[in-house]
């Protein structure tokens, strides 16, 4: 017969077992996640209520979702009071008030394994900025997504919170040190806002199919991450440092991480482990671009007098030059933070109701076109009449050498050394440890200057390497698929001077064209092929104190 102590032991470690065991999530990590539901409805306002006027649509349904959860019933969207209000803040408001009878508080600490195990998890890669060519680099995140409630899905991100450093801190501690970091959860509609919209970034969202990656595990690694202290280096220990350590956890299929993983080297990784599907949303920027070229001349100086001029504002221009004049303001404003005079007249009259999507996009498989902006290195062959070099890159990012449609033409290389041999020696003809060009078409409303920026060293005309840094500011436009451009700059070599750097690119599918200037002493011309994500070849013609042509082959990796 048992004593009452060993009773109260067995019954006691009973308990606990069975507790644990009826329990899987009681010791799961709580985090901390505001669906920022007010938010969500007034910045939305005008494409929520001609979603519910229809009846269909994602922001609807999450609309619905959200206010189930509230306790309350989602046919209040359809009462008159909300049905019949056009006006934003009075839209919401109307709203907010309906749903105070009935909404019960919400603890916006959630137990994370209960907030993500049933849904579907995607990687969400963020394209480059407007504001820096350098954030091709960008930013990856995990979204978990669920189908009936599109926009408050939870998207996992690893950040460091760097409000209370200032920028010589952050660059110094985030770049050579560590700083802080934290696991954070945020809906999707606030993803949506600040990436597609304030920065003007395409997103992809690349889906991680359980066939190769344990959901339950990928949940498992944050779990056991938001006990721990986390660092953040830009470098060795950043976003896309958890989620490729949490991916490869899932699946066991990754090769050992290298020393810096950025965004493009995970979906790589992704991309070589499971063509999977994958879908886009694209940035702010690029729906304007796109839409604006579709016009006619007539809509196109209807969409810029509409823009500049309240007076202007006219539901007869059309629904066409209408729905641009709504891109644009909306681009001017959440992504330059320069409200234009008829900001308000125009989303008026025509509304923002294509700003919420009508269905989740559809789901793709990635061609090779889709991998190249994916190698961010390469080696090159340069094949002269008399010579041959070779030019190796650690980091080479090139939009015009991107069988894709941009906007935009950016380049931004580092690492970068060309060699060629002489006698039997090999002699080093260039070193970039930086070189940016950042071209953005100039309208009437980016206003954005192009720039550039080169740090590195030549070989001279007297056979020295000669130290060389160079900086410029100017202007870019394009015509049709014509990229034209021109930078005043300051260079400091060996001695100072001021040339002025022009272009011309053509882009196509079948080849694409470059013309280069710098003080129209010396030019350049450059017919170029990308044949794969891989491979490319070019021929090139230079003409300075004498005219050279030079054939060049490149791998990209």
């Amino acid at each position: 017969m048992l004593k009452k102590s060993q009773y109260v032991n067995v019954v006691y470690t009973t308990f606990i077992l069975a507790f644990l065991l009826a329990s899987p999530n009681t010791f799961s990590g709580n985090i901390q996640f505001n669906i920022s539901f007010s938010e969500f409805i007034l910045k939305n306002a005008s494409p929520l209520i001609s979603q519910i006027e229809n009846q269909k649509g994602l922001g609807y349904n999450s609309l619905k979702k959200q206010i189930t959860d509230l306790g309350c019933n989602p046919d209040v969207l359809l009462s008159p009071a909300i049905l019949e209000q056009k006006e934003a803040y009075q839209f919401h408001s109307n709203l907010m008030k309906a749903l105070e009878p009935c909404a019960v508080k919400r603890d916006t600490k959630k137990d994370i394994k209960q907030l993500l195990s049933d849904k579907e998890p995607y990687l969400i890669i963020a394209g480059e900025s407007l504001k820096s060519p350098m954030s091709y680099f960008g930013h990856s995140l995990l979204l978990f997504l669920d189908e009936e409630d599109f926009y408050f899905s939870p998207v996992i991100s690893v950040l460091a919170p760097t409000e209370n450093l200032t920028a010589t801190e952050q660059l110094l501690k985030g770049g050579f040190l560590k700083i802080p970091a934290e696991i954070n959860a945020i809906p999707l509609h606030q993803i949506l806002d600040s990436y597609n919209n304030r920065e003007s970034r395409k997103l992809k969202f690349i889906k991680l199919p359980d066939s190769h990656f344990d959901k339950d595990k990928i949940i498992g690694f944050f779990d056991d991450k938001l006990s721990n202290t986390l660092t953040y280096n830009f470098f060795t220990e950043n976003c896309s440092t958890y989620l490729y350590e949490a991916l490869a956890y899932s699946c066991n299929c990754f090769d050992e991480a290298p020393n810096i993983i950025t965004p493009v080297f995970l979906e790589k990784k992704v991309q070589e482990t499971v063509n999977t599907n994958r879908f886009e949303i694209n940035s702010l920027f690029h729906n304007f671009n796109t839409e604006y070229k579709k016009l006619s001349a007539k809509e196109r100086v209807d969409v810029s007098d509409m823009f500049s001029n309240p007076k202007s504002v006219n539901p007869e221009n059309g629904n066409n030059a209408g729905k641009v004049a709504v891109l644009a303001s909306r681009l001017s404003f959440e992504s330059y933070g320069r409200p234009n005079d008829s900001y308000g007249e125009i989303l008026d009259t025509f509304g923002k109701k294509d700003s919420l999507q009508l269905k989740i996009p559809l789901n793709q498989k990635s061609d090779d076109r889709d991998l190249d902006g994916l190698s961010v290195s390469s080696a090159k062959i340069y094949f002269k009449k008399d010579s041959l070099s070779v030019q190796l890159s650690a980091v080479d990012f090139d939009h015009f050498e991107q069988r894709s449609q941009h906007y935009l033409s950016s380049k931004l290389t580092a690492g970068v050394i060309e060699i060629y041999e002489d006698n039997g020696s090999a002699i080093v003809e260039t070193l970039d440890i930086l070189n940016i060009r950042s071209v953005t078409p100039l309208n009437f409303v980016t206003r954005t200057p192009s720039w550039k920026l080169r740090i590195g060293a030549d070989r001279t005309k007297s056979d020295t390497l000669q130290p060389l840094v160079s900086a410029g500011l100017g202007a870019g436009f394009n015509v049709f698929q014509f990229m034209f451009y021109s930078l005043p700059s300051i260079e400091l070599s060996h001695s100072v001077t001021f040339p002025i750097y022009s272009g011309i690119e053509f882009k196509s599918d079948v080849l694409s064209i470059k013309y280069e200037t710098k003080n129209n002493s010396e030019q350049s011309l450059t017919l170029y092929k990308r044949q794969s994500s891989s491979f490319s070849y070019e021929y090139k013609i230079t003409k300075h104190d004498t005219t050279t042509q030079q054939i060049a082959f490149s791998y990209y990796f």
